[in-house]
């Protein structure tokens, strides 16, 4: 059995959704050891939940709990399928003006001093942090990119890395919701060395430890490999700015 089946990826996207929540914190609310759901996630042990679980998970979360059935099962539904209260009840809405339709957006400095304390989700303004700008763009516009239109920030990409798909100074949005790394895509990360925007995959095959392949886009940088745990996913890079 591949170990991170959608069941155990839709777990662990939520959970990226919702900083209330981990691994550990949710085993113990259901009754379990502090490692079930880790077990669960890693190991494959139990190979799938039971219905009371996840029922209780689908409380705790606001989700249906069919999303937890196995692969398997035709009564299964995917995440991307259906309405998840917990995350949206989670962060105020952002302001839509009711005259111009737009949102409006922060960007933040979040290269300077980074570290992992200073995560894009950690520096928000309610934190005492102030954004160095705002961006108004129309919401519907928006909306043709992302599902998470209330959760977006705009940073600015460093360095030579990712080139030539970003170059140092663009701005560039990310989805602060998606915070697993599925599918491949551009995400900004802690690595355990720094805060960065890289290209990450799940290592297919991979379960003890799950590990994720960091590339760059520059040949002229090599890629490695980091433990799933060992990251911490700020968010996936949905849009840029270019200008001709």
């Amino acid at each position: 059995m591949t170990v991170l089946d959608k069941a155990r990826l839709a777990l662990l996207e939520l959970i990226g959704r919702n900083s209330e929540h981990t691994l550990k914190s949710l085993s113990l609310a259901l009754g379990k050891n502090d490692a079930y759901l880790q077990q669960y996630v890693k190991k494959g042990s139990p190979q799938n939940l039971r219905e009371d679980v996840r029922e209780r998970l689908s409380s705790i979360l606001g989700v249906s709990a069919d999303i937890f059935r196995s692969d398997g099962d035709n009564k299964r539904v995917d995440l991307d399928k259906v309405h998840t209260e917990a995350y949206t009840q989670e962060r105020p809405a952002r302001q839509i003006s009711e005259i111009s339709g737009r949102l409006v957006i922060p960007e933040y400095d979040v290269q300077a001093g980074a570290g992992p304390g200073t995560l894009i989700d950690h520096v928000a303004s309610e934190n005492g942090n102030i954004p160095v700008d705002q961006w108004q763009i129309p919401a519907r516009f928006l909306e043709a990119f992302t599902d998470n239109i209330q959760s977006l920030a705009i940073i600015q990409v460093r360095g030579d890395s990712m080139e030539p798909d970003y170059h140092s100074g663009e701005r560039v949005l990310v989805d602060l919701a998606h915070r697993t790394p599925t599918p491949p895509g551009v995400y900004v990360v802690w690595d355990g060395l720094g805060l960065v925007m890289k290209r990450l995959e799940v290592v297919f095959g991979s379960s003890d430890p799950i590990q994720v392949k960091i590339s760059s886009i520059n040949p002229a940088y090599d890629s490695y490999e980091r433990p799933l745990d060992d990251l911490v996913i700020s968010g996936r890079v949905v849009a840029k700015w270019m200008w001709k």
